[in-house]
């Protein structure tokens, strides 16, 4: 028997003692709460889409260039462009912080204010 074999059957062991010991819970009525970790857990929403004109609509809000605007979200100059010519489009992270950027379009206006506190190497 190899090593990986090994560890999948005793996970395997583990995995069906361990919902041996839920049903027997369950079963005998008592609270899962006091035995497992239990979370609620609201379900988040994806990021909206930005096409081109939202993506220059709030880079222009801010009043910045594209090359101070790629800063911000640590992108190049190059993809802020194809985003804005429409090329390219924002990906998942990014999107996250554009909803951010509109939502609170003050809290980038004071980040470019103060600059960014962080040295570079």
């Amino acid at each position: 028997m190899t090593a990986n074999a090994g560890s999948k059957r005793r996970l395997g062991k583990r995995l069906v003692a361990e919902f041996g010991a839920l049903r027997d819970a369950l079963r005998d009525r008592k609270r899962i709460e006091k035995i497992y970790t239990v979370r609620t857990v609201r379900r988040i929403e994806k990021p909206k889409d930005f096409d081109d004109q939202s993506v220059r609509v709030i880079r222009m809000s801010l009043g910045v260039s594209q090359a101070v605007f790629a800063m911000l979200l640590d992108v190049s100059v190059d993809l802020v462009a194809a985003w804005e010519q429409g090329l390219r489009t924002p990906s998942g992270p990014v999107r996250r912080l554009l909803e951010l950027m509109e939502e609170d379009k003050e809290h980038w206006l004071r980040k470019l204010e103060r600059g960014d506190s962080r040295k570079t190497a």
